[in-house]
């Protein structure tokens, strides 16, 4: 993320802006029953999000544009939606999750200092917040929404998205579609990923940083969001269409990948995209256990490219979720639950996520042969 731009002040946080969005209609055609032209607009401390615009060289028009495209507002505002909802704007560029009023208030709560935090860590993974909206359709009802960065946007195919707590109770295979794309969970990640030990080491100090502020903030159940893409080999290894992710179990050779942190950043334009490792496939059983037949079993591996970043930063420990940890706890270990105090769940998220990102040692010849 860039830097330099002045301090906003603290009514730039706090301030709303009305507004009205109106669509005309085309040839005079008659919309359904039940559509809207005419939209009640309001930004959330707009001052804020444009100056995160800014810093992210990403044009307010062009933004505007993305996200105010008639189809997808009629989507977003739809009656009958239960729960959290999540959009992708037309051109994939931006994320938008409609919000409970009481995600809101967190948000707005915590923003003076998350716009700090980006402001401090440029290589932050927390997933980028680019507006605070209340959509209102004439004749219709109040949708709260935010618009992120999409972390998994990208030009190459993800043969993998997982959504990862660090817990593993109800966390396996019960798996959501998100537009068309499975999302998988964290018993089913079967995968251990080798990174450059420089790479490693800042992935893990950045996510002790982001962390950090999550855990300040009484934040709790947030998720790394990763996407991972195979690369085509040179090498081939036998079809096993079983185990085979693609179709085409693939040899790996990593050696000498020495990219920088910050050439990665340079180049991605951020730093949870297009990361190098090397993939490792581990079968697991139904328990998230490493099956005892793998030590046995010739490994998969893979060269990927890794896309990731932290979601989901709107849900603090409340009373729902403090109950939530009572009665689970009752059933089950509590330190397998998803809702526990956000301490314990940043320090169980990390560690996690430190035994799924490994170093590659750096005299080792990472190809495998059948």
């Amino acid at each position: 993320m860039a830097m330099g731009r002045e301090e906003l002040s603290p009514q730039d946080f706090k301030t709303t802006k009305n507004n009205w969005i109106q669509y005309t209609k085309k040839n005079n055609i008659r919309l359904p029953e039940g559509s809207y032209t005419d939209f009640e607009w309001k930004d959330y401390c707009p001052s804020v999000f444009r100056s995160i615009l800014e810093l992210e060289k990403i044009d307010y028009g062009d933004y505007m544009m993305s996200i105010c495209a008639d189809e997808t507002l009629r989507e977003v505002s739809a009656p009958g939606r239960i729960g959290n909802m999540i959009f992708l704007s037309n051109d994939d560029r931006f994320v938008i999750k409609t919000l409970r009023k009481s995600e809101v208030k967190v948000l707005r709560e915590m923003l003076p200092k998350y716009y700090r935090h980006l402001i401090k860590h440029g290589f932050s993974l927390l997933t980028t917040l680019y507006g605070l909206h209340v959509l209102r359709p004439i004749g219709g009802i109040k949708v709260y929404f935010a618009v992120m960065s999409n972390v998994l946007r990208s030009d190459l195919h993800l043969h993998r998205r997982y959504d990862l707590k660090g817990s593993s109770r109800g966390r396996n295979f019960n798996k959501v579609v998100v537009h068309e794309e499975i999302i998988y969970k964290d018993i089913d990640l079967d995968f251990y990923f080798y990174l450059e030990p420089s790479l490693r080491n800042k992935i893990l100090s950045q996510l002790k940083y982001d962390c950090e502020f999550l855990e300040a903030e009484g934040i709790m159940d947030y998720s790394l969001l990763l996407g991972v893409h195979i690369e085509a080999s040179s090498r081939q290894g036998p079809v096993d269409r079983r185990n085979s992710i693609s179709g085409t179990r693939t040899v790996l050779v990593h050696e000498g990948a020495d990219s920088t942190v910050a050439d990665i950043l340079k180049r991605n334009g951020r730093f949870g995209a297009r990361l190098p490792a090397s993939a490792v496939r581990t079968p697991r059983n139904e328990m998230g256990i490493v099956s005892s037949s793998s030590r046995v079993r010739v490994p998969e591996c893979y060269n990927v490219l890794l896309y990731f970043g932290i979601i989901d930063i709107f849900q603090n420990y409340n009373v729902i979720k403090r109950l939530e940890h009572a009665y689970k706890s009752i059933q089950y270990d509590s330190k397998s639950i998803s809702a526990v105090n956000p301490k314990v769940y940043s320090s169980r998220f990390q560690d996690f996520l430190g035994k799924v990102f490994l170093a590659r040692e750096s005299n080792k010849n990472w190809s495998f042969d059948y």
